[in-house]
């Protein structure tokens, strides 16, 4: 527990550096071209610095434990949830904010207002231009889009928009979590069969993603529910075995201990 704990922590640290990093540097770019942007990326930053710097100290006191009795490992414990907590929060603040700079980097120029009792024109070109296309949404703003029809219980739509995000950027870091939300639309739909598929896709195409042991953890509750213990029993096995640190072997743990 404690080691698994420690090691939860260092990674959320790495993902909040790595965060902070991104951050500052669109806070940079946006305090050129707009303030009220600026003003919000620095909160969101100090707030996200303010997160690390609880999960360094919780890190370092979950070293410490072995050592210095006074601590109790149901303190360390609570320091945890409530880092998971900060940290979950901050993480949809930078999903948000992301989406938001991508609508906004999508907008078109405003277009060139004329002096009074002048016409503008353009050598070469028609005088009346075609509309351009609408741009594409980018591949945050496809994510809280595919959310948001899923909470209103629109899979289809959902799982068109979590589809497109797969399409259009089949390289984005944000690809693993779409594959899930694919699967989790199809269970909200009571299609257990498709759901059970995609779920394989994301544990076999995206292995190092944090989605994969939830998945495999998925699969094997819905073997469970069917009555079809001993696959499910195969699958949490698979969890403890390939991803021992994650909260899906705490889960796959005690659905074994369950199942005997």
């Amino acid at each position: 527990m404690t080691a698994g704990a420690c090691f939860a922590t260092r990674s959320d640290v790495r993902v909040l550096q790595s965060d902070i990093a991104t951050l500052q540097a669109a806070a940079a770019r946006a305090a050129r071209a707009d303030t009220a942007q600026s003003v919000q990326l620095r909160q969101i930053i100090n707030g996200l610095t303010a997160v690390s710097d609880s999960l360094r100290r919780t890190s370092a006191a979950i070293q410490r434990f072995q050592g210095d009795v006074s601590m109790s490992m149901h303190g360390v414990e609570q320091q945890l949830l409530t880092i998971q907590e900060l940290t979950g929060q901050s993480r949809k603040q930078v999903d948000a904010l992301r989406a938001q700079m991508e609508a906004r980097a999508a907008e078109p120029p405003p277009a060139p207002v004329a002096m009074p009792g002048t016409v503008q024109t353009v050598p070469g070109a028609s005088s009346v231009a075609a509309p351009a296309g609408a741009p594409s949404p980018g591949p945050y703003q496809l994510m809280e889009l595919g959310k948001q029809q899923l909470a209103r219980g629109a899979t289809s739509a959902a799982r068109a928009a979590f589809s497109d995000l797969l399409a259009q950027y089949p390289a984005s870091d944000l690809a693993p979590e779409a594959q899930y939300q694919v699967a989790l639309a199809y269970a909200s739909a009571g299609s257990a069969v498709e759901a059970d598929s995609v779920f394989a896709i994301v544990a076999e195409r995206y292995p190092a993603s944090e989605r994969a042991p939830e998945a495999i953890y998925k699969r094997a509750i819905a073997l469970k529910v069917a009555g079809q213990t001993r696959q499910a029993r195969t699958l949490f096995q698979s969890v403890l075995d390939k991803y021992p640190k994650s909260e899906a072997a705490t889960l796959s743990a005690a659905m074994l201990r369950d199942l005997k």
